[in-house]
């Protein structure tokens, strides 16, 4: 197993916004350990690194999540990592699996990296987070094998 990175510390979002940018954004693509080239960009910001204050998984992302931020290199890490088996991601309106979305999950810390494949077979970066609910988690482990 390849050794997490260190998690980052910042005063303000506005340091973790710059980090993601400098990075991520500028650096792309980041390819997979299988070779899927991943893009990231800066709009995706908010969506990957805030939060819902609101229990309901449709409201509306709204607070910066700390936690998100300071795991923000284990993205590469997980990504990169060819101990792990990506998974198709489901889709909770269509209640079913889709193969557009890949998940790599990390399970030792359920932390989960979620990228959109196009038909080009290139990634958009979706979101990253810790999975807190363990049943969640075994879900995610159960879940199929994506497939180009």
């Amino acid at each position: 197993m390849m050794n997490l990175p260190s998690l980052l510390y910042y005063d303000t979002e506005a340091e973790y916004k710059q980090h993601y940018i400098d990075n991520y954004c500028n650096l792309c693509p980041i390819s997979t350990f299988d070779g899927v080239p991943v893009m990231f960009y800066e709009d995706q910001f908010a969506h990957a690194f805030y939060h819902r204050t609101h229990k309901s998984w449709k409201a509306k992302k709204d607070k910066f999540s700390t936690d998100r931020g300071e795991r923000m290199e284990w993205i590469k890490h997980t990504l990169m990592n060819p101990h792990i088996i990506p998974k198709k991601g489901y889709d909770k309106e269509k209640n079913c699996y889709d193969n557009t979305r890949r998940v790599s999950f990390l399970s030792e810390e359920n932390y989960l990296v979620v990228i959109y494949v196009n038909n080009r077979g290139v990634g958009k970066f979706v979101t990253a987070y810790l999975v807190d609910n363990e049943l969640t988690a075994e879900k995610i482990r159960k879940s199929p094998r994506w497939e180009r």
